[in-house]
């Protein structure tokens, strides 16, 4: 496993996995299993040990952290030329370490698109198989839902009835019924499933990484490790290049190098390694190993919109500070208080459009207004903080927009160049606004009329109006795909890998991260990319026996 050669230490494991993220742990987590091969799991982050990531409500105080890598998108001409910040994990769990922790897989028709991409044996009924072993859920064991697998859900907690009043709501305006939107049907709201266990974050990387697996003594998981390259031996893949303790070294790849770092920096690796468009590489002074023209492009992102009201009447039990010293102060000594709420504890999917073809809006369900005051609808409102309301946020689930991932220079320190494209494609504008005033019939329901004094946007804006209202508030999700995607090599020139995960044009590499997936799916990403794990360690050991 180890050579030692005079006072250089030259490392050679069978397996390196680039990223102990979402994915990565998973793939190192199976392989190991095999005690005749050697794993070494790298993560440029440090050891997830600042317990702010594990609070229900607060764990975005560790975002423009070291937790956090730190990126924000090049100007966006659909959002008023804005730059949008995008958190992603620098550390042991990767973005889930630093998300909501919402477990949404997404639908049928998402997982079953793979495979009509080329991705043979990527399909919805593989994905169900494979989340019976991924799964831990009261909600199973059924064909849908699994129990006794590595990650354990609970519903959300919640402070306040209201939360039942928003999911009445939903029903009633007769966007679904009340109910698991990853059963039958996905056309319902619920209470959202997450990965915190007692009011504490208990990560995929956490599972598939416990003690007792850290103990096998053919894994090892190496921190504060960051990787500048993969090294090629002709079109090899045989080792990467980082740096750690201060010290460029070089680690060996007996079998295979298996990138999982995620849809930006793997496509940054890739490229600085010489696996790329030819064009770019040459800009930046890189040797081309291969011309891969799709690393970097396809970049497919979720945007969002609050839909803000203002009620008339106090709403109980949501006012509160969960970010505060006293409420983080309790939730260690307790697992109790205003840090164990997120204020979106339940969501739902929705067909704006009545095909029933694919859910076409998320919904995520606040109770809160998250109003400060500048909209024109609440102008004049006094102590706005002190008022009770509720929010919609809105999620356009299959945006068509495309955009790409450049490199800023051939320095792999410098972040690259992040560029979503967002409503670059007309059809998306045209969709949000319609799914926005279809979700604003909510707030004319029975159920949250009584709680409904002023909306923004306003009920009677025009198109125009909302329009302009996404152009200046939309925002990301943190849901980058696409930028390595699967497809069919022979007949998809932009396809990066095929349905094993091996990169085209090279030997030796895969990639095993969101950067795969051809379109974001109609949910979160954190499931499906832990699907991917679990499918790229499948695949890996199939072909070795």
């Amino acid at each position: 496993m180890h050579k030692k050669e005079g006072s250089m230490m030259t490392q050679t494991y069978d397996y390196i996995i680039v990223g102990a993220g979402t994915s990565g742990p998973v793939v190192a987590s199976r392989l190991s299993e095999d005690p005749q091969v050697s794993i070494l799991l790298l993560e440029a982050g440090g050891e997830n040990t600042n317990d702010i990531s594990r609070t229900p409500g607060a764990f975005f105080k560790v975002w423009g952290t070291d937790y956090d890598w730190q990126y924000e998108t090049e100007p966006q001409k659909g959002l008023n030329n804005r730059k949008i910040y995008s958190p992603g994990g620098h550390v042991v769990g990767g973005s889930s370490a630093i998300n909501m922790g919402f477990w949404m897989r997404g639908t049928k028709e998402d997982y079953d698109f793979w495979e009509q991409q080329g991705a043979m044996g990527w399909n919805f009924e593989t994905a169900l198989e494979m989340f019976q072993k991924i799964e831990d859920t009261d909600l199973g064991p059924t064909r849908y839902r699994g129990k006794g697998g590595k990650v354990r859900l609970e519903y959300s907690a919640y402070p306040t009835e209201f939360t039942d009043t928003l999911l009445n709501a939903f029903k009633e305006a007769g966007f679904g019924d009340i109910g698991d939107f990853q059963a039958e049907t996905p056309y319902r709201a619920d209470i959202v499933q997450k990965d915190f266990i007692n009011q504490v974050r208990h990560t995929p990387a956490d599972s598939y990484l416990s003690k007792e697996i850290r103990k096998r003594p053919n894994l090892t998981v190496q921190t504060d490790t960051f990787v500048r390259n993969v090294i090629f031996k002709g079109n090899r893949a045989v080792g990467v290049e980082v740096e750690h303790q201060g010290k460029v070294q070089q680690i060996t790849a007996g079998a295979e190098i298996i990138l999982s770092a995620g849809t930006y920096n793997t496509a940054q690796i890739l490229k600085l390694s010489g696996v790329g468009p030819k064009e770019e590489l040459a800009k930046h002074g890189i040797p081309v190993v291969a011309d891969v023209p799709g690393v970097g492009e396809n970049l497919n992102d979720h945007l969002l919109v609050n839909v803000l009201i203002l009620s008339s009447i106090p709403i109980p039990d949501t006012h509160f500070n969960p970010v505060s010293d006293e409420s983080i102060a309790q939730w260690r000594r307790e697992r109790t208080g205003p840090a164990c709420y997120y204020p979106g504890p339940a969501a739902g999917l929705i067909s704006s459009d009545k095909t029933y073809t694919g859910p076409d809006f998320e919904i995520i369900l606040e109770y809160v207004h998250n109003a400060n005051g500048s909209e024109k609808e609440f102008a004049g409102v006094e102590n706005i903080a002190e008022r009770s309301g509720y929010s919609f946020t809105v999620i356009l689930t299959v945006p068509k927009s495309r955009g790409n991932v450049l490199l800023a220079s051939g320095d792999p320190h410098d972040k690259p160049l992040i560029n979503p494209n967002y409503l670059s494609n007309p059809d998306d504008m045209k969709k949000f606004i319609k799914g926005i005033r279809y979700a604003m019939q909510l707030t004319k329901t029975r159920a949250l009329l009584p709680y409904t004094e002023r909306v923004h946007p306003a009920p009677d804006a025009s198109d125009a109006d909302i329009e302009t209202f996404i152009h200046s508030e939309a925002s990301s999700v943190f849901h980058p795909v696409g930028t390595a995607r699967i497809g069919d090599l022979k007949k998809d020139p932009m396809a990066v890998v095929d349905s094993h995960l091996r990169v085209r044009g090279v030997e030796g590499l895969r990639v095993a991260d969101a950067s795969i997936m051809p379109q974001v799916t109609r949910g979160h990403t954190m499931a499906p990319v832990t699907y991917i794990g679990e499918m790229a360690a499948q695949i890996i050991r199939s072909e070795k026996h």
